[in-house]
């Protein structure tokens, strides 16, 4: 996260680095904007879950979506971009970061040595902060691990052609989603922890996980890939963005109809419409995953539209929110945790949609400014530990 940190970059840059990181301010921006939407949406989502009424709108392990009410399930389809957009935003910005360095004059070594450690950081905030402060009602599913690992393997195979990168990650989609018809009923909700990291996922052990890494490896690296040619002038036009988003829709749109892929909760004759939009999350589908990227490539080239708004409020705080993505997602569980806590403790009254929103509304007043106050004081020590958070 956090550009792995935060692209060509801010806080742990050297003056070398710095203008490199103006240059391309820009650009930055609207990576950095996409990256916050992905976090705020995400932060939502937990908000409704640790209040026990889940903006689901989507499907896990083949079993059939338990929707609430329309608030409910269309809140939960907007905000189903947050984690495929944050997986491959995570290989992007670590192309930016591995890019800034060597342009630091940093020895390979030196970058890879960083990145394992960055993992390292991030598997230990995930296995005691999170895992600890973790409101749901079942157990949390290690997100940072996931990624983690992805991180890992990519601070390897970036040395690869992008070329072969390419290859391997469609290679793994295409794998992955023929065999999905298989892994859904034999691996969801597995006892075995290798098993559900790899392929599926499981909520009745711990430590639970959700993002496979079979399933989900595909998306930062695709990411990482773009990385190595977002800076052209090419990729800061609002129309490449919209060409592409049009075209994971089209593949979606494709996909979803035909059922091609023989998907685990297909769209049949008779279902109501929004059943169309209802797909496997867990593990992820084609359709699931073509769908929220291309809405992601739709609203990136709106930010690249009005890249100027950017830099005023609100736009301000979705950088702030991008910049800082590890520290809000560890502090985002930490502060609902507690608000949603009191809250159901004081039996609130009303729909509890009203204050699902009253209480993330709430929380972001509290947690965006402490992320603008986090990403001052780790610039302005930027060879400390915190340059690894």
């Amino acid at each position: 996260m956090e550009g792995v940190v935060e692209g060509t970059l801010s806080g742990t840059a050297t003056p070398k680095v710095t203008s490199v990181a103006t240059a391309v301010s820009g650009r930055l921006d609207a990576i950095d904007a996409m990256r916050g939407i992905a976090i705020l949406s995400m932060s939502l989502r937990h908000t409704a879950y640790f209040l026990r009424y889940p903006l689901q709108a989507e499907t896990y392990g083949g079993q059939p979506a338990q929707l609430l009410g329309w608030p409910y399930w269309v809140s939960g389809l907007l905000a189903n971009i947050s984690a495929p957009t944050f997986f491959f935003l995570i290989g992007l910005s670590l192309a930016l970061f591995v890019n800034g360095r060597r342009q630091a004059g940093e020895s390979e070594q030196a970058i890879t040595r960083f990145l394992l450690t960055r993992a390292m950081v991030l598997v230990f905030l995930d296995m005691t902060v999170c895992e600890i402060a973790w409101a749901g009602p079942r157990p949390y599913t290690h997100v940072l691990l996931s990624i983690a690992i992805a991180m890992i393997i990519l601070s390897f195979a970036r040395l690869w052609h992008p070329a072969v990168l390419v290859i391997l990650a469609c290679l793994l989609v295409i794998v992955y989603q023929i065999f999905l018809p298989v892994i859904t009923p034999q691996f969801s909700e597995t006892r075995d922890f290798w098993m559900a990291l790899l392929f599926s996922y499981t909520t009745v052990i711990r430590p639970a996980t959700e993002f496979s890494i079979l399933g989900w490896l595909a998306l930062p690296v695709l990411g990482f890939v773009l990385g190595q040619y977002v800076h052209l002038p090419t990729f800061r036009r609002p129309q490449v963005w919209l060409v592409m988003g049009a075209g994971l829709l089209v593949i979606w749109l494709v996909v979803r109809a035909t059922n091609l892929l023989n998907e685990p909760t297909p769209f049949v004759a008779g279902q109501a419409w929004l059943w169309f939009f209802i797909m496997s999350k867990t593990p992820p589908s084609l359709t699931f995953l073509t769908f929220n990227l291309g809405l992601s490539a739709l609203l990136l080239a709106a930010l690249y539209l009005v890249n100027d708004w950017l830099q005023r409020l609100p736009g301000r705080w979705l950088i702030i929110c991008g910049q800082a993505s590890l520290f809000f997602f560890v502090a985002h569980i930490v502060v609902y945790g507690l608000m949603t806590s009191l809250a159901m403790a004081l039996h609130l009254p009303g729909p509890p949609i009203i204050y699902t929103f009253i209480i993330w509304f709430i929380g972001l007043a509290i947690l965006i400014p402490l992320a603008y106050y986090y990403r001052q004081v780790r610039r302005r020590n930027p060879r400390s530990f915190l340059r690894y958070l």
